[in-house]
């Protein structure tokens, strides 16, 4: 009997520490929208969600949009907040993009910073990268980057 009730109750806070993990956790999903544009304009929106309500600080990093003569990059940071269930676009940039060409773009979710002008480094949340080759033929953009990738945040 004392048996079968210990197994119930290691059973039970077993459960309750799932639960409990669920709650700390969110999945955060991030894909990039890509459009190429009259006169060779290439942009790059990126898109974010989360299933629960999340703060963070993001960086956007990565070599940018990158051809034989060029860079084109827009890298920046900033705070931000998705609301449950809600995609959202908090970064995009685009310019003319002479072919053939390669995209590097990192996005880093990070802890928000209790100072917003504190330059001190954040814990990493989770990391996307968005990486792909724009062949010299391209005449639309596939949807490579837009494929969702997603990552569990603790909160």
């Amino acid at each position: 009997m004392i048996s079968k009730c210990l197994g119930g109750l290691t059973l039970c806070f077993w459960l309750t520490a799932q639960a409990q993990d669920k709650k700390e956790t969110a999945q955060v999903c991030a894909w990039m929208i890509e459009t190429n544009k009259p006169d060779d304009v290439h942009r790059l929106d990126l898109g974010l969600q989360s299933e629960r309500e999340l703060e963070f600080l993001y960086v956007i990093g990565g070599e940018g949009i990158v051809t034989p003569t060029s860079k084109l990059h827009s890298p920046s940071s900033g705070t931000y907040v998705l609301h449950a269930g809600k995609a959202a676009e908090p970064w995009g940039f685009g310019g003319t993009v002479d072919t053939p060409a390669k995209i590097d773009i990192t996005i880093e979710l990070r802890q928000m910073p209790a100072d917003i002008f504190s330059k001190a480094e954040t814990p990493l949340l989770a990391k996307f990268s968005f990486r792909r080759d724009i062949p010299e033929s391209e005449k639309s953009a596939p949807p490579t980057l837009a494929k969702k990738q997603c990552a569990a945040v603790k909160k």
